[in-house]
């Protein structure tokens, strides 16, 4: 007698509907949070870092694509997060969230920076790496050139760092007397300049030099120390001191 009580073999097999792509992602986030806690850092790459960070922050709720989408805009995770709020806006999928999260992860990695700067401020001194790494992290990975000022006080501590000037991709404005000006407000009794070149080399130009030089006499007539003039890449560093410029 054949089994038919259940109808089994008279059923029809039916494919199981896939999983929501929402199920996915989130399965997705949980395994790339795992293996980031798990094994660290090493474990994961930049776009899983920027995935990891904006997830939640936008509506389409695919930090996967979005993450992909800022590498392909801006190249590299870190010029991402150093970004203009205006440049990431212009990124198809990114919210006010996403702006503000990418923007907060380049404040603390800052924050993290300026911790490492060693109580006196030298170039002679063997912890000074420290302040080069420093300056990379405020200004190595933006897009447009920027001129920095680290004021520091008597005992050469970090008093401050402030931005300068804004220029182009090749070249950003420096003006002796109002660095002047600041580091009488500022009550410095020393001062570090910094600027990057967005084209990847630290060769300093003529111009370069010469700004330097203007510079130093600027600040000898209010008797402030112009310690070093720093030119920073993503990926490499300059010291106008250690290089015989200064």
């Amino acid at each position: 007698m054949p089994d038919t009580a259940c109808g089994f073999h008279d059923m029809p097999i039916l494919d199981m509907p896939a999983p929501p792509a929402s199920v996915k992602r989130n399965a997705r986030r949980r395994r790339l949070r795992s293996r980031l806690l798990r094994a660290g850092r090493e474990a994961v790459d930049e776009r899983e870092l920027l995935e990891l960070l904006l997830a939640g922050c936008h509506a389409g709720n695919d930090s996967a694509a979005l993450a992909a989408g800022l590498i392909e805009r801006f190249g590299t995770a870190s010029r991402a997060l150093a970004a203009r709020p205006d440049r990431l806006r212009c990124t198809p999928g990114m919210t006010e969230d996403a702006v503000a999260a990418l923007k907060a992860a380049e404040a603390l990695g800052i924050a993290m920076a300026r911790e490492a700067v060693p109580d006196a401020v030298r170039p002679s001194l063997g912890n000074y790496r420290e302040v080069i790494d420093y300056c990379r992290t405020l200004a190595g990975h933006r897009e447009v050139e920027e001129f920095r000022t680290l004021f520091l006080d008597r005992r050469n501590a970090l008093i401050a760092d402030r931005l300068h000037q804004r220029g182009t991709v090749s070249h950003t404005p420096a003006y002796p007397r109002e660095i002047c000006i600041r580091a009488l407000e500022m009550q410095a009794s020393a001062v570090i300049v910094l600027h990057n070149h967005p084209t990847g080399s630290t060769e300093p130009s003529r111009a370069d030099i010469e700004t330097t030089k203007r510079i130093d006499r600027a600040l000898k007539t209010i008797e402030v120390t112009l310690l070093d003039h720093v030119i920073v890449t993503p990926t490499a560093a300059l010291s106008f001191k250690h290089s015989g410029l200064l």
